[in-house]
């Protein structure tokens, strides 16, 4: 190998490297943050989901470029999510209601129905990246909505946590498709 060759990757290495570190550092910052507001509205088991975030988000801000803008909107909607009063996710269930007792219904539908609402409304903001964007941005999106809105499923039942994980999967998915239909239309006639 030359001399330019094997200064070549050293820098490309020492580059990739402290992208690699400012992405940890990040994810760590706002994992804390995030960890902060899930402990505060969740409660404890929360917390067991911050690393499934720290690494999603260390991956996002160490590509960066689409991936990261998408992460970033995606993780606004998640964050949002994960506010959202238990009772929006358990709406048939009575106050005081005991789940041992077997009064308590399970609302996988509904957590469905919110994360697809949630994907839908990322969309409307996908759309306005340019088009060479937007499938990148997309994944990105998914990751940073995922990752950011899993900590809301440690005070769900299984059933509810996968239907909101999977709303939000299949809204996110449907976020994509708007932005084909959005790029089709775009198009100039010929």
């Amino acid at each position: 190998m030359t001399a330019y060759e094997l200064s070549s990757r050293a820098a490309r290495r020492a580059y990739e490297g402290a992208r690699l570190r400012r992405g940890l550092l990040r994810a760590a910052g706002l994992g804390a943050l995030l960890g902060l507001v899930a402990l505060a509205s969740i409660g404890l088991g929360a917390i067991a989901w911050l690393p499934v975030f720290a690494g999603v988000w260390t991956l996002l801000e160490w590509r960066g470029g689409a991936l990261l803008r998408g992460g970033r909107v995606g993780a606004l909607f998640g964050a949002l999510v994960a506010l959202v009063p238990m009772g929006v996710f358990m709406s048939c269930c009575r106050l005081g209601c005991s789940m041992a007792g077997g009064v308590c219904c399970n609302t996988s539908r509904a957590c469905a129905a919110i994360g697809a609402l949630v994907g839908l409304a990322v969309a409307v903001l996908l759309s306005r990246l340019p088009a060479r964007e937007r499938s990148r941005a997309t994944l990105g999106a998914a990751l940073g909505v995922v990752a950011t809105a899993v900590p809301r499923c440690a005070g769900l039942m299984v059933g509810e946590g996968v239907g909101l994980v999977l709303g939000l999967v299949a809204g996110t998915a449907a976020a994509g498709l708007v932005c084909l239909v959005v790029d089709r239309l775009r198009q100039p006639a010929t």
